[in-house]
């Protein structure tokens, strides 16, 4: 029983993503089926899998060898299964699937001679938790889900309520990585259901701990800390230590009883808190469980988490000491950690940190083969070392991806240190390693690191051509591992800011030189790298690769060739704007424009503008204005002029998706964009764009909305006018206000709503994180996913596709320079085809009347841009009032999507 307590743990809080519960050695003992093991066999598989708890992979392949070889001559074929199970997930573990994919196959044969006993189909459930486990390593995720299921099914019929809320977790993340939220989040509150009927034990705490981390995963941060916060109160009770689960507290942190698990709760709860960006409760977590734990990884693991987070705020000089203590420190602890794939990659952690704050400057600048500073810790010279020495475990353990890993970042320490030759030798033998095993998510950060040294070494022309195909390759990685990407633990630090970003922002930069023409080929390239780098942000902000994209070409979607698509793209020294223009010859309908300008200074520009919009007077608005119109619009116009289009769709970067566009001045004409002759639209791209227009049917509008105050949101009396005023002019559906307007009201009429436009005014919140994204409802916050699984029950009853969603009282998040990310995730997460939402919260008065202008047009078949265009343009003309001249009042609306 030991064994199995041991392994259950180990497989709910060591590997959140993929719970692979190891079958009890009692079960085996104990059965009917295959003769009892010897000692000598049962020595073997406990062993074995204690190898494998110490990540000791090769040794362990090597004891569950001898172990299936033994079984095999006495011819226990139960036991032989379930030793080729163990295989199986070794062979996984050292990146091996082709070997891993065999012992599986070996394992089911074997399985073949069905039975009802316990012990049978307690490893069958093993077998399908194994099957589905390779089938997620080969991008099956389909499969995946059925094979945890049938576990589940399996554990359940012999009544293993640990086997079952595992493979349970299983089919969560599975149906999260295939975009079935509802559904994920409907097994997962499942598992917390059947977690809570059990009696408060070791188990339920570290169920309660995997269901927690698995929540991370996924992006419930808040139900996340909530499950840790009880998982840490339940055992911290069991150990009489109630106190150290909050970190108000200032409670000292002494021995007690089954502390190791109390701390891995406390670094769940760090990391949870560092996600939530609670800096001072992460770092105070990382120290409870530093204190705590008795076990040096997880000690080292907590600090390096700490040191990790403090580095990221190394520009407060309070901080800089803290920092310092933890890295002079670090390097004695690293060298006490046994050989596994944890040390080396605490290891490759530590170093990827001193790489991290010699950037900064806080550490020296210093050549990795001299020996003059490897004296001190916080040096490059140490950090080399150190990588060495992992490097050379990985070699002893016979791990492949540890030594990739280990090699690739030894050449981004040359790299630092301008030592080219070296970098590069490194970098090539890390990413031939890698590629060996098809370890695609490692193989990107080679690629990339490679494209960077050739980039800036040797012969220009050739150099660069390297380059641009080394970047070529990590950005196809990238998009084929997506849905890794956003949905496991990473091996060593990540970040998408720090580790996908800026890839596609450096192959931009190569394909487009700063001066001259790019051919029409890398034209191309860049404009497809821009797009994918927007979906790649949505799947970042979804923590989910759920959306489709397809390449689409502009003439499928404006026959009448009369839209130019503007791809503005922020460099680190220069802002380069695609342009896509109709009626041009071939190879010729792809235009640059460079402005050179440093990154800096232009982001501040954008973010000034954003601030002068709540200016009382409109002029301080407009002297910033016409800047950003200078740096985007201004290189263009005769290109627009001369192509005669009558729409503008941009897909923007960065913080230029917290600005209207439509505002930007033009100081020689006098006038904004909103007023020449374009009708304007954003996208996040057009691969994720529907194609189709506005549907050639009669119209309904469904409709609904808050006037009350909720929450602390206050009252929007004009809701009501708005609402009545749009029904007089066009046909309506539903009368969904105030106390009628829930999430339940708005599910079931949707459901039977054939109209073709959903019409919801009501305080909402966009932002860069998907948990702070939302609109509000009389009963609830209705979070982007839940609204979108609310809005798919319209497509799902065959109803269609919504051809317009409007959202006419929402606001972006004061302060977050990326909110607007948000307008695009519900834009193409609900699945409307376009979407009209507001960058700000408006007066009630100029929403209403906006609004009704806008379904005027609408009633009158125009465009939605024009038509959104035409009811601005009602705004600034002043007619209604003079004060809403003034864009704060009529530049905020923005449509998303299709423009037609």
């Amino acid at each position: 029983m030991f064994i199995f307590l041991l392994l259950t743990a180990l497989s709910l809080g060591k590997y959140p993503h993929v719970f692979s519960q190891v079958t009890s050695i009692a079960a085996i003992i104990n059965s009917q089926v295959s003769s009892n093991p010897t000692p000598n066999t049962q020595s073997l598989l406990e062993k074995g899998l204690s190898l494998y708890q110490q990540e000791q992979y090769s040794p362990a392949l090597e004891i569950f060898q001898q172990a299936y070889a033994a079984f095999q001559g006495k011819g226990e074929k139960l036991n032989q299964a379930l030793v080729l199970n163990y295989l199986s997930l070794t062979y996984q573990q050292l990146g091996n699937l082709t070997d891993a994919e065999k012992s599986s196959a070996e394992s089911w044969q074997l399985l073949q001679n069905k039975s009802d006993s316990k012990d049978y189909l307690s490893i069958l459930a093993q077998a399908l938790n194994t099957q589905g486990q390779l089938q997620l390593a080969k991008g099956e995720t389909e499969k995946a889900l059925t094979s945890w299921q049938a576990a589940t099914a399996t554990y359940n019929k012999i009544g293993d309520q640990v086997g079952k809320i595992g493979s349970q977790i299983n089919q969560a993340e599975a149906l999260q990585t295939l975009g079935f939220y509802r559904r994920a989040t409907i097994t997962l509150e499942e598992i917390k259901r059947n977690l809570d009927q059990q009696p408060d034990s070791l188990l339920k705490v570290t169920g309660l701990l995997s269901l927690g981390n698995t929540l991370r995963v996924v992006g419930d941060v808040t139900q996340s800390r909530q499950i840790l916060a009880q998982s840490c109160e339940m055992q911290a009770k069991r150990s009489h230590s109630e106190n150290l689960c909050n970190p108000q507290t200032t409670t000292p942190v002494q021995p007690i009883p089954e502390s190791e698990k109390l701390a891995e709760i406390l670094l769940s709860l760090g990391n949870t808190a560092q996600v939530q960006q609670n800096t001072q409760e992460a770092i105070e977590f990382y120290q409870r469980a530093a204190s705590l734990s008795p076990q040096q990884t997880t000690q080292l693991q907590a600090q390096l988490n700490q040191l990790n987070l403090l580095t990221q705020s190394s520009a407060t000089p309070e901080i800089q000491p803290q920092i310092l203590a933890l890295v002079n420190t670090l390097p004695a602890k690293l060298e006490t950690l046994p050989p596994s794939r944890s040390s080396v990659f605490a290891r490759i952690n530590f170093a990827q940190t001193l790489l991290k704050l010699a950037k900064t400057g806080l550490l020296p600048k210093s050549d990795i083969t001299s020996q003059d500073n490897c004296t001190a810790a916080a040096s490059l010279c140490t950090a080399a070392k150190i990588v060495a020495t992992g490097y050379q475990q990985a070699q002893n353990l016979a791990d492949v991806r540890s030594q990739s890993y280990a090699l690739g970042t030894l050449g981004s320490l040359y790299e630092r240190t301008q030592q080219w030759n070296q970098a590069q030798i490194l970098t090539q033998q890390a990413l031939k390693l890698a590629l060996g095993i098809q370890a695609r998510d490692i193989a990107y950060r080679w690629q990339w690191q490679l494209g960077r040294i050739l980039s800036a070494t040797g012969n220009p022309k050739n150099n660069q051509l390297g380059a641009i195909a080394a970047y070529d390759q990590a950005v196809k990685n990238l998009k084929s591992i997506r849905r890794d990407l956003v949905s496991v633990n990473r091996d060593a630090q990540f970040s998408f800011r720090d580790e996908v970003e800026p890839v596609y922002r450096e192959y931009v930069s190569l394909l487009l030189p700063k001066t001259g023409e790019p051919s029409a080929d890398n034209l191309d390239k860049a404009r497809k790298v821009i797009e994918s780098l927007q979906l790649a942000e949505l799947d970042n902000f979804f923590r989910q690769a759920c959306l489709d994209s397809k390449p689409v070409q502009i003439d499928d979607i404006d026959q009448q060739r009369q839209t130019a698509v503007i791809y503005p793209v922020i460099l680190s020294d220069r802002v380069a704007t695609i342009v896509s223009l109709p009626n041009q010859q071939k190879n010729k309908s792809l235009k640059l424009h460079t402005v050179v300008i440093p990154k800096n200074q232009f982001e501040t520009t954008v973010k000034e503008l954003h601030k002068k919009i709540f200016a009382v007077s409109a002029h301080e608005f407009i002297r910033t204005s016409q800047q950003v119109y200078d740096w985007l619009i201004r290189p263009i116009e005769t290109d627009l002029q001369n192509s005669g289009v009558k729409n503008l769709v941009f897909v923007l970067d960065g913080t230029l998706q917290n600005i209207p566009i439509s505002a930007l001045y033009d100081r020689q004409k006098k006038q904004y964009l909103i007023q020449k002759q374009y009708n304007i639209a954003i996208t996040p791209g057009l691969e994720l764009l529907p194609p189709q227009p506005l549907a050639k049917k009669q119209l309904q509008a469904l409709v609904g909305g808050l006037s009350e105050a909720r929450d602390e949101f206050p009252a929007l009396p004009g809701v009501k006018y708005e609402l009545e005023q749009i029904k007089t002019i066009f046909s309506t559906s539903g009368n969904f206000l105030d106390k009628n307007f829930t999430p339940q009201t708005i599910e079931q009429a949707i459901k039977s709503f054939s109209g073709g436009i959903l019409h919801l005014a009501t305080h909402g919140k966009f932002s860069s994180k998907v948990e702070d994204t939302f609109i509000l409802t009389w009963n609830t916050r209705l979070n982007v996913r839940d609204f979108s699984s609310v809005l798919k029950s319209h497509e799902t009853s065959k109803q269609g596709v919504i051809d317009l969603l409007i959202l006419s009282a929402c606001e972006t998040a004061a302060g977050d320079n990326r909110a607007a990310l948000g307008i695009a995730g519900i834009a193409v997460q609900s699945g409307a085809r376009s979407t009209l939402a507001t960058l700000w919260s408006v007066n009630d008065e100029a929403t209403a009347a906006l609004m009704i202008q806008f379904y005027k047009e609408i009633a009158h078949h125009q465009k939605k841009a024009e038509a959104l265009r035409n009811a601005q343009l009602y705004l600034l003309s002043g007619e209604l009032n003079p004060r809403f001249k003034h864009p704060y009042f009529w530049a905020p609306f923005v449509l998303v999507g299709n423009w037609q």
